[in-house]
């Protein structure tokens, strides 16, 4: 009786670059609840200031980053001078370095001028989940469309948070607390991503520290995420992985 050959894993099904593009605008859909409210409260931080309608959206689409957008109304607010607010917004948005670290060599085939682009709408959502994407076996060219739809839907439903944040915050009662839904978010994008127990390992070294004493300039986030990644690299360097990963 012959020996059956050996099974190889299914490819997923490739697809044209409209699908690929419609998929990505989809996936951002189940993130709208979280997209939504944080533009909202980034809106009304702007408008809350006194920065007029113009200055608010200009903040929103100029800037495209919600956790920077944040510490710079609150200094804003407080008189800070302008290098400060701009160092500041640099260094917490640091983190996005890491991400353009980690999909570069999955987006090479892309046009040198669609890279440069690209970085613009690059935020924690579209990161994580065209990883996953990249993770599942997709090709470069149908990634890159993923990343194209996903990214500008969630763009565009994010300024549409942020316009009715400047243009309603002042009837936003304060005792909704939306303000969790941004921890929720880094949450439900964080676990998927957790594939092995160093992983997760390194994960609770940074929730530790980001929770750690206040730094100045808002430097906790920017810390917490180079004290999990430098204790990941560690890991995976003292240990080897079975073959299942864990």
């Amino acid at each position: 009786m012959a020996t059956p050959l050996p099974t190889q894993p299914l490819s997923p099904p490739e697809l044209s670059p409209r699908s690929a593009l419609l998929a990505g605008a989809g996936a951002s859909l189940p993130q709208l609840m979280a997209v939504i409210p944080f533009g909202i409260i980034c809106g009304a931080s702007a408008h809350s200031i006194g920065l007029s309608f113009g200055q608010a959206w200009a903040l929103s689409w100029m800037v495209f980053a919600g956790s920077a957008q944040i510490v710079a109304t609150q200094l804003m607010g407080s008189g800070a001078p302008i290098w400060v607010i701009v160092l500041t917004g640099w260094v917490v948005n640091l983190r996005f370095m890491m991400y353009s670290a980690a999909l570069a060599p999955h987006f090479r085939q892309t046009p040198r001028i669609g890279r440069w682009l690209g970085a613009y709408p690059l935020v924690d959502q579209s990161f994580a989940l065209t990883l996953g994407r990249i993770a599942d076996g997709r090709d470069q060219r149908e990634s890159a469309w993923f990343y194209l739809g996903l990214s500008l839907a969630l763009w565009a439903f994010w300024q549409l948070g942020s316009l009715a944040g400047i243009l309603l915050g002042n009837i936003i009662p304060a005792h909704w607390s939306i303000d969790f839904i941004v921890a929720l978010t880094f949450i439900v994008l964080l676990i998927p991503l957790l594939g092995n127990r160093y992983m997760w390992i390194a994960a609770g070294v940074g929730a530790l520290v980001s929770l750690g004493p206040q730094l100045p300039l808002k430097l906790n986030l920017l810390v917490a995420a180079l004290a999990g990644a430098a204790v990941a690299l560690l890991l995976e360097k003292l240990w080897t992985p079975s073959t299942s990963g864990r």
